[in-house]
Formats: structure tokens, C-alpha cells, sequence
């Protein structure tokens, strides 16, 4: 019988995973890009979560500078940040967490 290592490894990533990093339990902390409803969808934030707690953290690729009282208000897009976040959370995660994988049947 495979590892959980080895069985995660040589299975097929859920469709739209951009990363996975194993966790100690064997569970898996997945990267996603969050999309909008447009036509074409746009990622919105960078999404970790954790296949075997409930832990996520969700990484916005948009931040607000300026002021709104003054007019020089406007949002910035920042997707590599966002993302180079959520990989950082998502392998700090991966290291400590002990949560087996959620059965899948």
C-alpha cells in the first residue's frame, strides 16, 4: 500500500491548485486563485486551505492607498504579493499541522 506521501504526489492536483504543500498529518494545504463573477473571471485573492482542518487564509491582490476626503484614493493590484503570502502561510501551516486527510468516501 502507497504512503500518504507517495499517493498525494502521484495523484492528479484538484482542478485550478496553483500549489500544494503536504502537511505532517498527510493532509494537504492547497493554493487557489479566488475568482470574480466577470466575464472573463479575474483571480481577486490568493486562497490556502488546509484538506484536513479547518484553517485557510485568504490573500487579497488588491490593497486601497490614499484618501477617499481628498480624491487620491485608488486601489493597487499586488497578485504576486498576494500569492508569495499565501505560500508562506500555507508551508508554516503545512509544517505543524497534524490533521489527518478528510476521508473522501
Amino acid at each position: 500500500m502507497p504512503s500518504s506521501a507517495q499517493t498525494t504526489t502521484s495523484t492528479a492536483w484538484p482542478e485550478g491548485v496553483i500549489a500544494r504543500y503536504l502537511t505532517v498529518g498527510g493532509a494537504t494545504v492547497d493554493l487557489t486563485h479566488r475568482m470574480t463573477v466577470h466575464n472573463p473571471p479575474e483571480p481577486f485573492a490568493t486562497l490556502a486551505l488546509c484538506t484536513g482542518c479547518p484553517a485557510s487564509e485568504s490573500v487579497s491582490h488588491y490593497y486601497g492607498a490614499g484618501s477617499e476626503a481628498n480624491g487620491t484614493y485608488k486601489e493597487v493590484k499586488r497578485a504576486e504579493y498576494a500569492t508569495d503570502q499565501a505560500r508562506a502561510w500555507a508551508q508554516s501551516h503545512a509544517e505543524t499541522c497534524r490533521a489527518l486527510p478528510r476521508p473522501t468516501a
